[in-house]
């Protein structure tokens, strides 16, 4: 029996992949590096601001870690000043949320997107309907390391295989299978494509946001 539902947010929740863009363009710029499109920042998002960075550097033709750790000490900041900036839910979503928390189930959020954009995301387009959010953080292995899970499932009172985990790349269903979710939901409106999704080993997809109601309480 499913009693909680753990969100991954960039992809899932929130549209952000032109925020995303927008920073990261903005940190190359300075450096005199190109600029990238939103379709090729798809394929560098998932695993964190580091590695967004770095493979952004490399798809440019750099391989330099204390170049990576000077972009990345210029785009957190930047990012954290206007995380809301050309972001937007994607549709039904806070339908969605409203009514699973009607119906009993406890909501959570993991991202790897650095903690204080999350939280700053998080509370303005959704208020008080998470009980817990948690982004990346120094010291905390991210997904799809499945320590990454920490001790949510005791805050959100239930155990791993009562957690419906939904997210919308391949770092997410690895994330699910690592933790032992009871149950993995793969959305197709994210990040990814679905051929990713399905080389990942996701097997349940949501096409839409009230799939994802109907997936879990089938």
């Amino acid at each position: 029996m499913i009693k909680a539902c753990v969100f991954d947010l960039d992809g899932t929740l929130l549209d952000t992949i032109d925020t995303i863009t927008y920073y990261l363009n903005r940190t190359l710029v300075r450096h005199n590096i190109e600029p990238v499109s939103a379709e090729e920042c798809k394929s560098f998002v998932g695993s964190g601001a580091r590695v967004l960075i770095e493979r952004a550097l490399k798809y440019r033709g750099y391989d330099d870690a204390d170049m990576t750790e000077r972009l990345l000490s210029e785009y957190r900041p930047d990012y954290d000043s206007d995380p809301y900036y050309l972001t937007s839910v994607y549709p039904g979503i806070c339908e969605l949320l409203d009514s699973l928390s009607a119906r009993g189930i406890a909501l959570a959020v993991i991202s790897n997107k650095p903690d204080t954009a999350t939280g700053m995301a998080v509370n303005y387009f959704f208020g008080d309907r998470f009980s817990v959010c948690r982004g990346g953080r120094d010291g905390i292995p991210l997904k799809p390391d499945g320590r990454a899970i920490g001790d949510l499932p005791g805050l959100l009172g239930c155990t791993v295989d009562e957690i419906c985990y939904i997210g919308d790349s391949d770092v997410d269903v690895k994330f699910a299978k690592a933790f032992g979710a009871g149950r993995c939901i793969a959305v197709t409106w994210g990040f990814r494509s679905h051929d990713e999704l399905c080389a990942a080993g996701a097997d349940i997809f949501a096409e839409s946001a009230s799939d994802i109601e109907r997936i879990i309480f089938s």
